[in-house]
């Protein structure tokens, strides 16, 4: 092998390459607005008995990929509709889900029930699940596409893989990773999040985000009532290495408050107002403009990744305060700092691996990985906090749901490894 190539191999492995998504000339001056993400198919062929069937696992980890694909879109300028809505027009339309009649219907009939621009198809190629001792795999590979529902025409498409392996066989280099990894591949819900938060980041990194039309600002507004609605404004951040990571956290953080209880504005549309306030505006002024009972801001405090030839750290940190639009009072504020370390001091197996488990640790899809753990932590310390829930309780006491906040386990304390 050629020393270029040798290279080449060595950049792929710490950057992650994916195979190169196609988008369809033109079409991101006249982008849809409205974007539904169907129900995922697993169109491996399984050797089935006939008293069998698909494995749940499987049908879970099919289930997670979507939820994480759709959330991991919601940062974009695409007014993206919930899953929850798109699978109660396909019932009502087509009948049950799992009879699969829905997949007969043409994507402009799909665009008419579900009231759509556009529609993602989601087909699972490969599906795995296997724990033991000796060696464990959690693992999927997709083929998704977007095809416009007026023209049919296919707008974007792109392939993914996503593994998560370990065990003794794979002699990962360090001990701390072989005992993680044996504690999560016993529960297929935590291996399959993992693995599906990866998958969808890669093939957002294929999908377009185009700027968001003026004329769809106001289409994004959410109407008063409709929850305790939220903005999360873009992160400050001093030098230019802490501002490489504003972008990744905000946005990661408008993936987690998914699962709050607030109603989050889609940044798109902040973004688009923000250039039309005055920079001295209040809270009050900024609020009303956005349409926001609560404003979120805060700082990056760390980002990164450090090399030290026998350890090295991937690591991020936020500051964040919540605040009451209207009288800009401080409702809430909290910090976090998480990291994934790889090397010496996580137990290396060998001498080779002393060397090698530094290098693999300065991995992109680490640092990714950080980037979306401390966004779940500081919002999920920020939904349990007394002084939030009381605010939602007394902002919303006609809305029950209001009250159903983040119940997401975080496996992270500040400080910890991811």
């Amino acid at each position: 092998m050629t020393r270029w190539r040798l290279w080449l191999l060595v950049c792929c492995s710490l950057i992650g390459c994916a195979p190169k998504a196609y988008v369809r000339s033109g079409w991101v001056e006249h982008p849809p607005r409205r974007v539904a993400v169907l129900p995922f198919v697993i169109t491996y062929t399984y050797d089935l008995e006939k008293d069998q069937s698909v494995p749940q696992a499987h049908l879970l980890g099919r289930d997670l990929f979507r939820r994480a694909l759709a959330e991991a879109l919601t940062p974009d300028s695409y007014q993206d509709i919930p899953l929850d809505d798109v699978d109660a027009r396909l019932t009502q339309t087509w009948g049950p889900l799992e009879q699969g009649r829905w997949q007969q219907a043409t994507a402009q009939e799909l665009g008419r029930a579900l009231n759509a621009d556009a529609v993602i198809y989601g087909d699972l190629t490969r599906v795995m699940y296997f724990a033991t001792p000796l060696y464990t795999e959690t693992s999927l590979s997709a083929s998704l596409r977007m095809v416009d529902t007026q023209s049919g025409n296919l707008l974007w498409s792109q392939s993914v893989q996503a593994a998560e392996r370990g065990g003794a066989a794979v002699q990962k280099g360090q001990v701390v990773d072989f005992v993680q990894d044996q504690l999560r591949s016993y529960n297929p819900a935590v291996k399959f999040s993992r693995v599906s938060e990866a998958a969808a980041r890669q093939a957002l990194k294929g999908l377009p985000n185009p700027p968001l039309p003026a004329l769809a600002v106001d289409e994004l507004r959410l109407p008063v009532g409709s929850g305790v609605r939220l903005a999360v404004l873009p992160l400050t951040a001093k030098g230019r290495k802490l501002q490489q990571g504003a972008q990744m956290l905000r946005r990661e953080l408008v993936v987690s408050l998914q699962h709050s209880p607030f109603r989050v504005i889609e940044p798109a549309m902040i973004d688009a107002t923000l250039h039309a306030v005055p920079a001295n505006a209040s809270t009050a002024q900024l609020g009303q403009q956005l349409g926001a009972d609560v404003m979120l801001s805060g700082r990056v405090t760390s980002w990164g990744r450090r090399y030290a030839v026998l350890e090295s750290w991937a690591q991020a940190g936020l500051e964040l305060e919540l605040r009451d639009a209207a009288s800009g009072q401080l409702i809430w504020s909290g910090h976090r700092t998480l990291y994934r370390q790889a090397g010496i001091l996580k137990g290396p197996t060998g001498v080779q691996s002393i060397a090698t488990a530094p290098i693999m640790g300065l991995k992109t899809s680490h640092l990714e990985r950080v980037a979306g753990h401390v966004a779940q932590t500081i919002v999920d310390d920020m939904d349990h906090a007394p002084a939030v829930r009381a605010y939602v309780e007394q902002s919303q006491p006609a809305h029950p749901s209001s009250s159903s906040l983040s119940t997401t386990p975080s496996a992270e304390s500040s400080g910890g490894s991811p």
